[in-house]
C-alpha cells in the first residue's frame, strides 16, 4: 500500500469510537461500488487467457470474489457511461429510459433507486461520478434521491482527474491545491502538490460510513462512483491519458511499455487498494455483516486517451469493447457479497442487467413490489442470491446511437437463453446471430442457418424499443 493511501487511512481509522461499535440493523444496508470503463477482462477473478502482458494485479477484489457471489452472465445498462448509469437508477433499460445516450439528462419524472430506498428510511449518498444531470436541473443528485452527495455532476468534468472543484449537495467545494493543475505543478508523484479525486472520494466515503455506523436504526445506500478507469487529464475535461498518480510496481519497471499503459495498471491496481480500505472500514466499524456489497462496471474496456485495450486484453474472451454491441462493450464483471446469504466462492450464469439493481435493491430492502414505480424492465435477483433457482429473463436487451461497430447509425442488440443478435445500421440492417454457448468471442454468424432465431430477436428488439426523439430520431 503506498505511503499516501495509507495515511489517509490510519488518520480515518483514528476517528473510530468504540460508541461506534454497535449491533447489526434488520434489514440490510447496500453497498453499490461502481468502475468506470473497467473491462471484463481486467479483473484476475474473469476469464483472460490471452494477455502477453501479465495480469493487472486486482488483490483486493479477488478476495471479495472469494466471499461473493461472482456473476459471469451479468451486463451493464448499455456500452458508455450516462445510458448505463440510467438503467442502473431507473430499472428500466435503453429501449425505455430516458437516457440513452451521453448528454441527455433525467426528467422530473424518472424514479431512481435511491428515492426508494430513501422513501423506505434509507440514509442514501452518492459518491463519485452522477452524469444524469447538473445541479441547475430537476436531475441533480439531491432531486433524485441522494440525502447527500459528492462528486461530479459532469460527465466531462469527470474527466479530470484533478479538479479545481467537487459539488458537495448543491455547493461548490473548491480544492485550492488543484488550481491550474497541470502534470508539471503537480510534481511527481502527482499528489505531491495536487489532490486525486479518487482519495477525497475515499476520505468521504470512509466517512459517511462513521456516521451510518453511529446510527445503527437506520441503515444506508451508498453508491461508490469511481471515475477510474476512465481516460482523462491533469487539470483539464480532456482525454489524453490514464493520469495515474504514480507508477506502482512492478509496472514501473516495464519501461518498455506506453507510459499510458503502466498508467492504466497503476490505476486499476490503486482502484483495488481503494476497495480494499472501504472493505476494511465496514468490518472495523462492524457494519461488514449486514452490508451487501455490489461491485460492477459501467460498460465494456475503453480505447481512448492513447490507451489500447488489447495491451492487456481488457476485453478478456469477449469481442469488441466500449461502444460495441458486442459481449466485450456491455458484459460486466458483477461481485455480489451478501453474509450468511449468498454463498461466498460460488460462481453464477444467471444473466442479470443493470436495470435489475432497483427490484432486487428493494426486495434486499423489504419493500413490496407493488410500491415500485411502474413498468420497470428488471427482475429482482435476490432469490439467486439465496442459492435457489431462477429461470432466466426472457431477454436482455440494450440499444445505443453510435456503436462502434457502425459509428453511423443506430444498433441494438438482444439476448435470450444463449442466442445473441446484433441489427446495426439504423435498426434495419441484417441481424448478426451467435451461440455464446459455443462461441463467446461472438466470432461465428450462424444468423442464415437458424432463421426462426433471427425472426425471435427481431420480435424482442422491435418490442423493446419505444420510439421517441433520442438518437438519430429512434
Amino acid at each position: 500500500m503506498s505511503g499516501r493511501i495509507l495515511n489517509v487511512v490510519v488518520a480515518l481509522l483514528s476517528l473510530t469510537r468504540s460508541s461506534h461499535v454497535v449491533a447489526a440493523v434488520v434489514r440490510p444496508n447496500i453497498l453499490f461500488i461502481l468502475a468506470d470503463d473497467l473491462g471484463y477482462g481486467d479483473l484476475g477473478t474473469y476469464p483472460n487467457p490471452n494477455t502477453t502482458h501479465g495480469h493487472i494485479l486486482t488483490p483486493k477484489l479477488d478476495e471479495l470474489a472469494t466471499q461473493s457471489m461472482r456473476f459471469t452472465d451479468a451486463y451493464a445498462g448499455a456500452p458508455v457511461c450516462a445510458p448505463s448509469r440510467c438503467t442502473l437508477m431507473t430499472g428500466r433499460h435503453t429501449g425505455h429510459c430516458t437516457v440513452r445516450s451521453n448528454g441527455p439528462i433525467l426528467n422530473a419524472s424518472d424514479v431512481t433507486v435511491a428515492t426508494v430506498l430513501q422513501e423506505a428510511g434509507y440514509h442514501t449518498a452518492l459518491v463519485g461520478k452522477w452524469g444524469l444531470g447538473d445541479n441547475a436541473s430537476v436531475a441533480a443528485p439531491n432531486e433524485k434521491g441522494f440525502d447527500y452527495f459528492y462528486g461530479y455532476t459532469s460527465q466531462e468534468n469527470a474527466h479530470n482527474y484533478y479538479p479545481p472543484f467537487l459539488w458537495l449537495d448543491h455547493q461548490q467545494n473548491m480544492i485550492p491545491q488543484n488550481k491550474n493543475a497541470s502534470k508539471e505543478s503537480c510534481g511527481s508523484p502527482l499528489t505531491k502538490n495536487c489532490v486525486w479525486a479518487q482519495d477525497l472520494f475515499i476520505n468521504k466515503t470512509m466517512d459517511l460510513l462513521e456516521k451510518f455506523a453511529a446510527t445503527p436504526d437506520r441503515p444506508f445506500y451508498l453508491f461508490l462512483s469511481f471515475t477510474t478507469p476512465h481516460a482523462g487529464a491533469i487539470g483539464s475535461d480532456g482525454e489524453t491519458g490514464v493520469p495515474a498518480p504514480e507508477e506502482l510496481q512492478p509496472y514501473s519497471q516495464h519501461q518498455d511499455w506506453p507510459e499510458v499503459e503502466r498508467d492504466f495498471a497503476s490505476v486499476i491496481t490503486l482502484q483495488d487498494q481503494q476497495v480494499g480500505l472501504v472493505l476494511e472500514h465496514l468490518q472495523k466499524l462492524k457494519l461488514e455483516q449486514n452490508t451487501v456489497v455490489f461491485f460492477a462496471s459501467d460498460n465494456g474496456a475503453h480505447n481512448e486517451g492513447h490507451h489500447n485495450y488489447q495491451f492487456f486484453e481488457s476485453s478478456g474472451p469477449l469481442r469488441g469493447y466500449k461502444r460495441s454491441l458486442h459481449e466485450g462493450g456491455i458484459r460486466s464483471p458483477l461481485l455480489v457479497r451478501w453474509p450468511n446469504v449468498a454463498k461466498a466462492g460460488t460462481v453464477s450464469k444467471q444473466q442479470w442487467g443493470f436495470w435489475d439493481f432497483l427490484p432486487t435493491a428493494a426486495e434486499i430492502a423489504g419493500i413490496n413490489r407493488n410500491s415500485l414505480p411502474p413498468r420497470l424492465d428488471g427482475y429482482s435477483m435476490v432469490p439467486t442470491l439465496k442459492g435457489m433457482t431462477q429461470a432466466q429473463p426472457e431477454y436482455n436487451y440494450v440499444e445505443y446511437c453510435h456503436p462502434n461497430e457502425d459509428k453511423k447509425g443506430w444498433g441494438q442488440t438482444v439476448r435470450f437463453g444463449d442466442w445473441k443478435a446484433v441489427r446495426l445500421t439504423s435498426g434495419q440492417g441484417h441481424i448478426e446471430l451467435y451461440n455464446l454457448a459455443t462461441d463467446i468471442s461472438e466470432t461465428n454468424d450462424i444468423s442464415s442457418k437458424q432463421p426462426e432465431q433471427v425472426k425471435m430477436a427481431a420480435k424482442y428488439m422491435d418490442e423493446a424499443h419505444v420510439t421517441g426523439n433520442y438518437c438519430n430520431g429512434h
